[in-house]
C-alpha cells in the first residue's frame, strides 16, 4: 500500500512539473509580424532563461526608434499568474548608438493558435506575431 502512494505521489509530482515546463516551452520560439503602424517586418525571439523566465529580441526589418532605422530590442520576459509573458528590462538598442530603455509590456498568447499579441504603440494596437519555429 505504502509502495502505491509513494508511486502515486510520485506520478502527480511529474506531471505537475511537466505540465509547468510544458507552459514554458508553448512561449519559446521564433515568431514573425507585421508592424502595421511602420510597414516593417519584425522577429520576435523568445528562449527559456530559467523556469518561467525568458530572454526576448525583436529584431524588425525597419526600427522607427532609431535615426537611422537599423536597431533591435533586447529585454527580459516572466510569466505571470495570469499566463501572460511579462516583457521587461527592455532596451533598444540602435546600429552605432547607446541603448536606451523604452517602455516595458504585456505578451499574450492564443492557446488554440499560438498567436502572440502586445499592444506596441502608445494607443495599444496590438502587433501579432506567429510562430515559426519552435527552436
Amino acid at each position: 500500500m505504502f509502495n502505491r502512494l509513494l508511486t502515486s505521489a510520485f506520478l502527480g509530482l511529474t506531471v505537475l512539473t511537466g505540465s509547468a515546463v510544458a507552459d514554458d516551452a508553448d512561449w519559446v520560439g521564433l515568431y514573425k509580424g507585421l508592424d502595421a503602424l511602420d510597414g516593417s517586418i519584425d522577429y520576435l525571439s523568445i528562449a527559456i532563461k530559467g523556469p518561467g523566465e525568458f530572454d526576448i529580441r525583436v529584431v524588425p526589418s525597419v526600427f522607427s526608434l532609431c535615426e537611422n532605422g537599423k536597431g533591435w530590442i533586447v529585454a527580459e520576459g516572466r510569466l505571470t499568474d495570469e499566463g501572460k509573458l511579462h516583457r521587461f528590462n527592455s532596451r533598444a538598442v540602435c546600429e552605432g548608438g547607446e541603448p536606451f530603455d523604452i517602455r516595458d509590456r504585456f505578451l499574450v498568447r492564443d492557446e488554440q493558435t499560438g498567436i502572440v499579441r502586445f499592444g506596441a504603440t502608445d494607443d495599444d494596437r496590438p502587433l501579432i506575431y506567429h510562430r515559426i519555429s519552435t527552436q
